[in-house]
């Protein structure tokens, strides 16, 4: 199509409608609640790999609850309940002395080394293989390995005494007592790989307190001055009877009534393992799986500096979002990703699509971002992408597209007469014969006859020919780029699609010849730093930055 002058007087140089009133964030969450929100919402964004994290972790753990070696406790009870001594009142009575300091010394006598030493050797655990190795024998000469071999000595192994104490010690840590709340109640309780050794081991350890006890009171007795022989033989039963089931593991056959504790609960022989606790442990892995997946996601989401919402324009950007635009990206039979060329396709573009939607909300944005624009003559609209492939070009000629079916006519000019960045739409050179941006930047005087092509109902003023070769000495600074800017003014609206700032610095140029411009940023790619460079540096060189555009949401 041609394009003919009209009698408008075009001004000499767009005037600049910025600064617009800095939006202003309402009903945005501050504080903890913000950070919770941040995190819920990239939660959800992540709920793939959160969701995969929390299944490994559950996974691990019901790995660990359904291999790890099953252990057996075994708890027998005692009653602290101390008699006096022959002689000091009826035989018997209970005795009024035992208080809560009286109680918590027995309890550090039943955990005392003397006692846990006497059942650990009555019972002969020192061969016992589950607490360790056999004592190593220091006649065997040492093996040959790889420290012998380089001159590195071995340290010297350890003597059988250490031996002993390293398993005594191995067997001390499985022991435990405790009081039952306030009450005078022992709980006597040990764990082990066994079950029978758990329950063997409980029982030693009350009859091995019952033994010394009654010990005590013989050897009491004898010294006494109520010596009494009957007596004597009592106790010595007593104490041989508490002495033989400390050696075999069980409780006293015959009734102990001068100990100073009653047996109120034998240590039976455990049915089920006491650990793992495979409950406890998933339920564990599960909520290590959900908060440690919130937490990385938060702290991912507070590392991350790409722009995805329309909430990080206006917060950490401080631009407002003129519209979003979702990835309407195919994939071609070769299995690429390209974009649908809308000549053959207005049925996507102008229909009830997401697409079509953000394409009249950038319009509806534009206008009335330049509702107050003085002047009657038409508006330029520069599209600036953030970075290559940003897709300005789809954008530019979907919203010339909607603009043009309104009845206005409408002019979109490719400005990237270097072609630093590839297009996003390819246009059909094949049968057409016109003139370029670059022919006419560097001859002027051709503007007026200038032929553009018609695309789709739409007049493109092309970059450059195919065979127009690249000439650095065309500048988008230069008066004849303003010359083509006005003279396409004079005949409807006109759209600038321009190289993206990070390729080419003439942009910040042209964007001058602008009443407005629109930055695209693609969403999950453009950084934060990418977007606050790109607004300061078009406002610094004079050009309305309106706002931005989220593609490919």
């Amino acid at each position: 199509m041609s394009v003919h002058n009209q009698n408008r007087i075009a001004p000499d140089r767009p005037q600049a409608i910025w600064p617009f009133p800095e939006p202003a964030s309402v009903g945005v969450p501050d504080g903890p609640l913000a950070v919770i929100s941040a995190a819920l919402k990239a939660a959800k964004r992540h709920k793939f790999v959160v969701s995969l994290w929390i299944l490994f972790c559950i996974g691990v753990a019901a790995l660990y609850a359904f291999t790890a070696a099953p252990s057996y406790t075994a708890t027998a009870t005692l009653l602290l309940d101390p008699r006096r001594q022959a002689g000091s009142g009826s035989e018997g009575s209970l005795a009024p002395t035992l208080d809560v300091s009286r109680a918590e010394s027995e309890l550090q006598v039943l955990r005392s080394e003397r006692l846990l030493a006497n059942v650990f050797n009555s019972l002969g655990l020192a061969n016992n293989p589950e607490f360790g190795p056999k004592a190593p024998d220091q006649a065997e000469a040492p093996s040959l390995s790889i420290k012998n071999m380089l001159g590195v000595h071995e340290p010297p192994l350890p003597s059988e005494e250490i031996v002993q104490q390293r398993k005594f010690e191995t067997f001390a840590q499985q022991f435990n007592v405790r009081r039952v709340g306030q009450s005078y109640v022992v709980e006597v309780s040990y764990t082990a790989a066994d079950p029978t050794l758990a329950r063997r081991v409980a029982n030693a350890a009350v009859s091995a307190y019952l033994w010394q006890s009654i010990a005590a009171k013989a050897d009491a007795a004898k010294n006494g001055a109520e010596f009494l022989q009957g007596r004597v033989n009592a106790l010595s039963s007593q104490a041989r009877s508490a002495a033989t089931a400390v050696a075999n593991g069980s409780l006293p056959d015959a009734p102990t009534p001068d100990a100073d504790a009653r047996v109120i609960g034998a240590a039976l022989q455990p049915l089920r393992p006491s650990a793992p606790r495979k409950t406890l442990i998933l339920g564990l892995g599960a909520t290590v799986g959900i908060v440690g997946g919130l937490l990385a996601v938060a702290l991912r989401q507070a590392l991350d500096r790409r722009i995805r919402t329309p909430q990080d324009l206006v917060q950490r950007v401080g631009l407002p979002c003129l519209a979003m635009m979702p990835d309407i990206s195919r994939k071609s039979v070769a299995g690429r990703r390209a974009m649908s060329d809308p000549r053959t396709s207005s049925t996507l573009w102008l229909g009830n699509s997401g697409f079509a939607l953000g394409i009249r909300d950038l319009r509806t944005s534009i206008q009335l971002a330049l509702s107050n624009r003085p002047g009657d003559s038409e508006t330029v609209v520069a599209l600036v992408g953030c970075g290559a492939n940003s897709g300005t070009s789809l954008i530019g000629l979907n919203l010339a597209r909607i603009i043009q079916e309104s009845g206005r006519p409408v002019t979109m000019i490719d400005a990237d007469v270097h072609g630093s960045a590839p297009r996003s739409l390819m246009y059909d050179f094949e049968t057409w014969e016109g003139t370029c941006l670059a022919d006419l930047i560097k001859d002027p005087s051709r503007i007026a006859s200038a032929k553009l092509l018609d695309y789709g109902g739409i007049a493109v003023l092309p970059a450059r020919l195919p065979d127009t070769e690249v000439n650095s000495r065309v500048y988008l600074g230069a008066p004849a780029f303003q010359k083509v800017v006005d003279h396409m003014r004079q005949t409807g609206f006109v759209i600038l699609d321009l190289p993206p700032l990070s390729l080419s610095a003439d942009t910040r140029a042209a964007a001058r010849r602008a009443d407005a411009v629109v930055i695209v940023a693609e969403a999950g790619r453009t950084t934060v730093d990418e977007l606050s460079d790109a607004v300061n540096g078009l406002r610094s060189a004079g050009a309305s930055v309106i706002g931005a555009v989220l593609n490919r949401v």
